[in-house]
C-alpha cells in the first residue's frame, strides 16, 4: 500500500505543477509566477477520525465493559506554504500536524490510543466570490504513529508505541467562507483517510502481552472544522 500511495502522491503533485507553470507561461509568461501568488498561512482545526483497530478490539477486555475502539476526536495545525491563483482556481502547497485520541474508563482501568499523523499535499479551490471558495479536494501523503497506554489504578501504566512509522493517503473536500477575506476564513471539510499501523510494541511497563500485530487495520471517514490566518502576497 505504501508504494501505491507515493505513486499516487507524485502522479497528482506532477499534474497539478504542469498545468500550473503552463498556464501562467501562456497568460503571462514565467517572470508572472510572484504575481499569481496569492497567499500563504497558518491553519488550526477540530474534528474527528474513524478507523479500524482490528488488533486492539481483539484484544481488549470486553467482560469489564470495553467496547470496540474506532471513533477518535483531536486537532490539527499546520500552513500553507504557498498559494497560486490562475483564474477562478486556486492552488495551494501545505502541510499539517494532527493528534486524534481515544480514551475508555472502565471501573479502575484507563486505555488511551493516540494517533499521529504529519501530512503534506495539495489543495484544489474554485473561488466563487470574496466570500466564498469551493473546496474541490485537498490530497495528501500521511505519515503515520500510534500510542496506547494502558493504565490501572495501583500499577504502573503500560505503554504501547509503533516502532516505525506508515505511510497513508488522505483527501478531502469542503467549503471555505471568508468573513475578513482574504485574511481569516473558516472551513468545513469531510473526507476519507487510508492508513494502518502494522504493530504496536511495549515501550515501558511490565505485561505478559509485549506486541499487538495489525493494530490499526485501515483508516475511515473523518470530518474538519478549520480556521486559517492568511498572509497574502499581495
Amino acid at each position: 500500500m505504501n508504494k501505491l500511495v507515493i505513486v499516487l502522491f507524485i502522479s497528482v503533485f506532477s499534474f497539478s505543477s504542469t498545468t500550473l507553470l503552463k498556464a501562467q507561461s501562456d497568460c503571462c509568461g514565467l517572470g508572472s509566477i510572484f504575481q499569481n501568488m496569492v497567499q500563504s498561512g497558518i491553519f488550526g482545526g477540530y474534528g474527528m477520525q474513524q478507523y479500524s483497530a482490528k488488533g486492539l478490539n481483539e484484544v481488549l477486555p470486553s467482560e469489564l465493559g470495553f467496547k470496540d475502539f474506532g471513533t477518535a476526536w483531536g486537532w490539527r495545525v499546520g500552513a500553507n506554504i504557498l498559494g497560486f491563483r490562475q483564474k477562478d482556481i486556486l492552488i495551494s502547497l501545505k502541510f499539517y500536524y494532527q493528534s486524534m485520541t481515544e480514551t475508555q474508563n472502565v471501573t479502575e482501568q484507563e486505555i488511551k490510543l493516540i494517533h499521529t499523523q504529519f501530512s503534506l499535499g495539495m489543495s484544489f479551490s474554485y473561488i466563487i466570490s470574496k466570500s466564498f471558495d469551493i473546496r474541490i479536494f485537498d490530497v495528501y501523503i500521511t505519515w503515520n504513529n500510534a500510542e496506547l497506554t494502558n493504565a490501572v489504578e495501583g500499577f504502573d501504566d503500560r505503554v504501547y508505541e509503533s516502532p516505525e512509522t506508515n505511510t497513508g493517503f488522505t483527501a478531502d473536500a469542503g467549503l471555505v467562507y471568508y468573513p475578513f477575506p482574504p485574511y481569516i476564513s473558516l472551513g468545513i471539510l469531510g473526507g476519507y483517510s487510508i492508513f494502518s499501523i502494522d504493530e504496536i510494541i511495549l515501550e515501558e511497563g511490565e505485561s505478559s502481552l509485549t506486541t499487538i500485530n495489525d493494530f490499526i487495520d485501515g483508516g475511515g471517514f473523518f470530518a474538519m472544522a478549520v480556521i486559517t490566518i492568511g498572509i497574502p502576497f499581495n
